[in-house]
């Protein structure tokens, strides 16, 4: 039994057209998860400030100008913890949240830095979310945690 030239060419037409569809479905559930940003809960103790020293604010700033891109805004909140917290706690509560992301970097904690950061990036090909983690110990004994996220670029 032959199979005509026209369905040979139909069947394969079909085959095309049914994986271009597929292709197209899962990269447009893939876009539109890209464009939320991951939102992450705060370690334990801490508290949204009423105000925060202008430093603290201007860091926050600083995290937001720089993860933001053309597919939205990035969240970064900023909350105070108890004086004395560890980084490991801060850090090993948002990296918890994010099972399997890869971490940028070594996220060591030098405790007498003023400043110290940690990044994730979702382990995707397109579109990649990005969570960033801050600790920041002021002069004044307080401590800030800012936490960024932002949609994937």
């Amino acid at each position: 039994m032959r199979i005509g030239r026209r369905r040979l060419v139909a069947a394969a037409a079909g085959l095309v057209l049914v994986t271009v569809v597929v292709v197209a479905a899962l990269g447009l559930v893939r876009w539109r998860a890209a464009g939320e940003a991951r939102v992450i809960s705060p370690p334990a103790g801490a508290a949204t400030p009423p105000d925060y020293e202008k430093d603290v604010a201007d860091r926050a700033a600083i995290i937001s100008r720089s993860m933001r891109n053309d597919r939205g805004e990035a969240t970064v909140r900023t909350y105070t913890v108890p004086t004395g917290s560890p980084w490991l706690q801060s850090r090993k509560i948002v990296a918890t949240q994010l099972d399997h992301w890869e971490q940028l970097g070594p996220c060591t904690d030098n405790p007498e830095s003023t400043i110290v950061e940690c990044a994730w990036r979702e382990p995707t090909r397109w579109w990649p979310r990005q969570v960033t983690l801050t600790m920041m110990r002021l002069k004044t004994g307080a401590t800030f945690v800012i936490i960024g996220s932002a949609p994937g670029e």
